[in-house]
């Protein structure tokens, strides 16, 4: 995929893929404040014609509509900023969640997964009240916002499914793919037909997840009803969390919740007399009508609402609390002793309620400090690991330093032994220069028992023409060889040295066994020809 979509957004990473496609982090590049967004890139399952592809494509259109609702309307789903097609692929640009999902933060307490099942109840509310179906609930797609903790539903599987839409010979068309997660998925959605208790089968598993750490297929299945046993992972669970998500994650489509506000009524339901009951609202009036047909626990309830709303108005101005006791014996007196005891039970239900919901802000708190310290720690731990590197970058560079001091130090003094060589050759070439001009080694009979004549340090090469030039052959000796290019092999041979030959594309003159000798020659010859001539060293 190419590292910019449509010049304009910029990838960053992948985040995962399957069989619809793939999914990135990307860098929305045309905003002013270069916002984080997640693309998912959505491939059709069969492009096999035109006319399936334009099918695919309105359907892809109309369900990116039905997101971009769900996101305006509800903040616990991503909002959707985009969307668009290239090449017969698609792609939808969300909004990206900061947090973590229910399969990396670890087991959660009861307590927390009453809540955040609480929370997530809503959204499906809203969710099934769209007339949508999620289809793929499970751990991995619900994320814990950072930034207020909030359980948002991501990845929704209506928009999978049009990427498999096929048209039948009858001219309907069906998806030709189930949409789901194996272990999350009712019985009626691995047969292709999902209904809202679909969605409700799925979270219950998968606040089981977040209760037990374990998938579905690690528990045991009771052969006879096909439930798994799973509240042996958990001890001390409320019986009424225990109660809502066994009804759930039922086999049985008829004996599960039908839709999510029956459940989240079930779940917010103690000793069967709902918590509204317990807490009149502010509009209710403090007239109590009895209907002679009506029932006991009606009256009750009704009672109970209006003592409650009586008292709360009238300490609202004195501030001053509401004295539970006391309103029991009103209650007490007016039903008689019978009828007070299921006021009592209400009300300590209602105190129960309100004792659980302080210990939730309580923990809260205690959890926000110890988050607000650890991240405090981290912070400080990032600045002492930040002053420790860049004390180490600088004794590393002060290394470097020393080190680079040393290397110039280095240079300096093979600088001043080169300049010492040279002036030592040169004075070296300068004493045998002279030393040549002041002696010519004669070929003559007397002089020399070898019939040839021997040129030894002559610099005067140009008096006489010699048959031969160099010093005799000794065996075992070291030897310096006169060379000089090959364009001078005529000049040289006619001139000055009769044996001069080409050897490895050079023109040699003349040996010698002393290098000094040799030099000389070379100078002399270099001067007399026209040609530059120099030294090498041979066997």
């Amino acid at each position: 995929m190419n590292s910019l979509l449509i010049n304009r957004y910029e990838i960053i990473n992948p985040l995962g893929s399957g069989g619809f496609g793939e999914t990135f982090l990307a860098r929305d590049t045309q905003m002013p404040s270069q916002r984080l967004v997640v693309i998912k890139h959505l491939k059709p399952a069969l492009q096999n014609s035109h006319s399936s592809t334009e099918l695919i494509e309105n359907l892809f259109q109309k369900e990116a509509a039905v997101l971009e609702e769900l996101g305006n309307h509800c903040s616990q789903i991503p909002q959707l900023y985009s969307y668009f097609s290239e090449e017969g692929e698609f792609y939808l640009v969300q909004e990206y969640i900061e947090g973590k999902n229910l399969s990396q933060v670890g087991q959660i307490k009861p307590e927390h997964a009453t809540v955040i099942l609480s929370s997530l109840l809503n959204t499906l509310k809203y969710v099934h009240s769209k007339n949508i179906i999620h289809r793929d609930i499970k751990p991995e797609n619900i994320i814990l916002r950072d930034s207020d903790r909030l359980p948002v539903l991501i990845d929704f599987g209506a928009v999978k499914e049009t990427m498999g839409v096929v048209t039948l010979g009858s001219g309907s068309t069906v998806s030709s793919v189930v949409v789901g997660t194996r272990g999350f998925m009712a019985p009626e959605q691995t047969a292709g037909r999902p209904v809202f208790s679909t969605d409700l089968y799925a979270l219950g598993l998968t606040i089981i997840y977040a209760l037990t750490q374990r998938l579905p297929i690690e528990f045991s299945i009771s052969q006879l009803t096909g439930e798994i046993d799973w509240t042996s992972y958990v001890p001390n669970l409320d019986p009424k969390l225990v109660q809502v998500l066994n009804k759930s994650i039922k086999i049985d489509l008829g004996s599960r919740y039908l839709t999510a506000e029956a459940m989240y009524s079930d779940l917010h339901t103690s000793s069967g007399i709902p918590l509204s009951t317990v807490l009149a609202p502010k509009s209710q009036e403090d007239t109590l009508v009895v209907s002679p047909g009506g029932e006991s626990k009606n009256l009750i309830s009704s009672l109970t609402s209006v003592v409650f709303s009586k008292v709360k108005s009238q300490n609202k101005d004195t501030k001053v609390p509401v004295n539970y006791t006391r309103v029991a014996v009103i209650a007490l007196s007016i039903l008689g002793l019978a009828g007070g005891f299921f006021v009592t039970q209400q009300m300590l239900e209602a105190q129960e309620r309100a004792a659980q919901l302080e210990r939730e802000k309580k923990e809260a708190e205690e959890k926000k400090e110890i988050a607000e310290k650890e991240r405090l720690q981290a912070q400080q731990k990032a600045l002492e690991a930040e002053n420790l590197r860049q004390t180490a970058e600088q004794e590393r560079l002060a290394v470097e330093k020393r080190q680079a001091q040393e290397e110039r130090r280095r240079l300096a003094d093979e600088s001043r032994q080169a300049r010492l060589e040279r002036q030592r050759l040169a004075a070296e070439r300068s004493r045998v220069a002279a030393l040549s001009e002041n002696y010519i080694t004669s070929n003559t009979p007397d002089n020399n028992t070898s019939s040839e004549p021997v040129y030894t340090t002559n610099s005067n090469v140009s008096s006489s023409w010699r048959p031969t030039c160099g010093d005799s052959y000794t065996s075992g000796s070291q030897w310096w060889a006169v060379k000089g290019p090959a364009s001078a092999l005529s000049v040289v041979k006619n001139k000055y040295c009769g044996d001069a030959y080409i050897a490895s594309r050079e023109t040699q003159a003349a040996s010698f066994s002393s290098e000094s000798a040799a030099w000389s020659f070379a100078n002399a010859l270099s001067s007399a020809s026209g040609y530059q001539f120099w030294v090498k060293k041979s066997r």
